[in-house]
């Protein structure tokens, strides 16, 4: 398995963001999270044990919330193609903007 990563920055309405949001919840659910990137598909199976880390800031004048979420992919789903997989949810590209980064 290869190294890929993207990154995604940018401000959103609040709905937009709940939307995005809840499409990661299904795919968390569903134990497949598929980004559909511009070169190749990126697919995630987060496992039934996931870590979780939640930080929160509030300054004077702005509040901040970063979560992030962490596991072993779980190796007990087979690897199928992701034209059988349409049932999984697809993330798009970049759900933030257009200032995605690569690498």
């Amino acid at each position: 398995m290869g190294k890929d990563k993207l990154k995604s920055k940018n401000i959103m309405t609040r709905d937009d963001l709940v939307a995005y949001l809840e499409t990661v919840l299904a795919g968390l659910r569903q134990g497949t999270l598929i980004l559909d990137n511009e070169e190749r598909p990126l697919i995630l199976r987060p496992s039934d044990s996931i870590e979780a880390e939640l930080e929160i800031k509030q300054k004077s004048d702005k509040e901040k919330l970063e979560l992030k979420l962490s596991w072993v992919p779980n190796k007990m789903q087979p690897l199928t193609p992701v034209a059988t997989q349409q049932q999984a949810p697809v993330l798009p590209s970049s759900p933030l903007g257009d200032e995605a980064k690569k690498k």
